[in-house]
């Protein structure tokens, strides 16, 4: 997955020199502005919480900062990301990681009470069970462990995962969460259909993982599963963080994928990463470029996408 090729975007007066590079306020970090004052706020959290541990600090840092989710809940995850920067640059220092006793494919199931899950996208006798926060999502993490050539990584930020059974029987996994920070191609096709760039984060979903098992020979099957998972999902992804996303993303490896499903399913290419990966806080091209694909989760979006795609054909066949 392509991001930005840097995680801090520094600007502003000169306030501290750390490990070689000069940094500036504000920060940017996780797609928040941090102003010298915010840090302050944050160091008095880390002594006053100190011995209560990362998890309490990162709440009473939401809490002091007004940093919420648009349904209101903290942003918990992100900021623990922040709070892990902070302390790299050498403003704060965070308690000893604690690490959980639990088996790391058990899940904690969640006090949110207020989402329903409702299945209201169907294709034959293909069903979606939401896996989060229940025990389904230690089924889907196993899955996904064990069966996925990425394997499963903790996401930080939004994510829902969803396990896929036909006639019951379990046949894959598939999940999504916040889009890639910048992919350069994605981003000019984003600007052509009206995205404005600070609003890529709520308008588009990455389709983060997709897995399908070779337990069942059936007839377009990885397809069928994509054109009702995205419908479900953008319902869920309104209900479950009250945004509503407008497109969808997905990157295919070409040494291994062709995008067959995908295009079966009527995503759109618009071109391809870069190949750029992240090793700390640099960005090394050192990762194979990728297929980039988009679905519009409207007829304006898929119609503008179909516009994008029969232009890059026309001019790919130009002569040279």
């Amino acid at each position: 997955m392509s991001k930005s090729k840097s995680i801090v975007t520094l600007r502003g007066s000169a306030k501290r020199e750390k490990k070689g590079f000069l940094l500036k306020y504000p920060i940017v970090l996780r797609g928040r502005e941090f102003s010298r004052f915010d840090i302050k706020a944050i160091g008095k959290c880390v002594q006053k919480y100190f011995s209560f541990g990362r998890t309490r600090i990162s709440m009473e840092v939401c809490q002091e900062l007004d940093w919420k989710q648009p349904n209101g809940w903290p942003k918990d995850r992100a900021c623990r990301d922040v709070l892990r920067k902070v302390q790299e640059f050498g403003l704060i220092k965070l308690p000893p990681c604690v690490k959980s006793p639990r088996r790391s494919n058990q899940v904690t199931p969640k006090l949110r009470t207020r989402f329903v899950y409702k299945q209201i996208a169907f294709s034959g006798e293909i069903t979606l069970e939401f896996a989060k926060g229940n025990k389904a999502e230690s089924t889907w993490n196993e899955l996904v462990k064990k069966q996925h050539y990425l394997g499963h990584k903790v996401v930080v930020g939004r994510c829902l995962k969803y396990l896929i059974k036909h006639r019951g029987i379990l046949v894959g996994a598939i999940s999504f969460s916040s889009a890639a920070w910048q992919v350069e191609s994605r981003d000019k096709a984003l600007s052509d259909l009206g995205v404005p760039g600070d609003g890529t984060r709520d308008c588009v979903l990455n389709n983060s993982r997709f897995l399908v098992l070779n337990t069942l020979n059936v007839p377009n099957l990885a397809s069928r599963i994509l054109s009702i998972a995205v419908k479900q999902v953008a319902h869920d992804w309104a209900e479950f963080y009250s945004v509503t996303p407008r497109i969808i993303e997905t990157f295919v490896q070409p040494s291994k994928f062709k995008g067959t499903c995908y295009k079966a399913a009527n995503w759109v290419e618009v071109g391809r990463t870069k190949g750029f990966a992240k090793h700390g806080m640099q960005h090394v091209n050192s990762q194979e470029s990728k297929i980039i694909f988009l679905y519009g989760l409207s007829p304006e979006m898929r119609k503008g996408l179909l516009k994008i795609h029969s232009q890059r054909t026309q001019l790919e066949q130009r002569p040279r």
